[in-house]
């Protein structure tokens, strides 16, 4: 069949499909291993106890997915991909003290909350956009369903998973609202922790662990970099998100916080900014280690520069959309 004389599942649909699908009998024994799925055309509405006619591919782990995706090809007769993995959740009244912003980075992990559950994860996305992550708690009857009409639009879910689902089907990924310019900041802030853990920085030792002072340094220039805001403001209209993409895909950038070529060519810049932003600490978390470890003084001096530059060390907020994406097991 033409792709386009395929029907498109719906939200409403694929959340059926998704959950239809959690109800199969899983191996025995949580965590389970996750697989990449895909749902060929065919009656979508009806998944029996033999289960539906799924081409499946086992992933190591998690992290593996990603690598497994932009190695893949979606076929013409795919209407849904997917990935399964078991993870944490926790229920919706244990919720306030999870940070669900940075889950995977600096906030409490599920893994140790008190109020913990296993749960088995489908994130599902159909070739027309939808998206549906169905969620089933170990010990559950029936899995939570969450779909929506547009995964693409901006609050749609995002991470690796998803976004990379949806770059299988050719589809766009959600902006990203972090600009460079706070990306450089965090990279900034955590070169200044990690100095000053070890030593006394006043604010020209500050200001000198700038990637833009750095790079001015490395040129001969080091006396252009006095003023800070205009060497972060200039960095980030050189080394922005775009150019920063290109240096990734073209592999003439060999930054830790980058991802491969072959996944920066299979990112779109939604997700390529998402990708490398979970390698740096965020720059509210990375502000909040200063407080230790700075004089008061040089810390208003690195506030004022942030305000210049439009940022703030802001804590997070609480996430209602995310509130049941888990923190995937190892």
């Amino acid at each position: 069949m033409d792709q386009r004389d395929q029907p498109h599942l719906d939200a409403d649909a694929l959340g059926a499909v998704a959950a239809s699908l959690l109800r199969l009998p899983a191996r025995p024994g949580w965590p389970e291993p996750p697989f990449l799925l895909a749902l060929p055309w065919g009656d979508p509405w009806r998944v029996d106890d033999r289960g539906f006619d799924l081409e499946a591919r086992p992933l190591v782990d998690a992290d593996d997915a990603l690598g497994v995706l932009c190695r893949q090809r979606a076929r013409p007769e795919w209407v849904a991909v997917g990935v399964v993995v078991d993870g944490w959740t926790v229920p919706p009244s244990a919720t306030e003290d999870v940070d669900w912003r940075t889950l995977h980075r600096d906030g409490p992990s599920l893994r140790r909350h008190p109020q913990r559950r296993r749960v088995r994860t489908l994130h599902l996305v159909g070739r027309g956009g939808p998206v549906a992550l169905a969620l089933l708690s170990d010990g559950g009857a029936e899995p939570q369903v969450h779909a929506s009409p547009d995964g693409g639009a901006d609050g749609g879910p995002t991470g690796p998973l998803p976004d990379g689902l949806r770059r299988l089907l050719g589809l766009p990924t959600p902006s990203c609202g972090v600009t460079a310019l706070e990306l450089w900041a965090s990279l900034w802030l955590a070169a200044v922790a990690a100095r000053a853990s070890r030593t006394s920085l006043d604010w020209g030792g500050v200001a000198s662990l700038h990637p833009g002072t750095q790079l001015l340094q490395r040129s001969g220039q080091p006396d252009l970099w006095p003023d800070l805001v205009l060497v972060g403001r200039a960095l980030a209209r050189a080394w922005g998100w775009d150019a920063l993409h290109q240096a990734a895909v073209s592999g003439a950038e060999q930054a830790s916080f980058l991802p491969p070529p072959d996944v920066a060519a299979f990112a779109d810049a939604g997700m390529f900014a998402r990708l490398v932003l979970r390698q740096v600490e965020p720059l509210w978390a990375v502000r909040r280690e200063l407080d230790d470890c700075l004089d008061q003084s040089v810390l208003a001096e690195v506030d004022v520069t942030l305000a210049a530059w439009g940022l703030g060390p802001v804590p997070p907020g609480r996430g209602g959309a995310a509130l049941h994406l888990p923190d995937h097991a190892a």
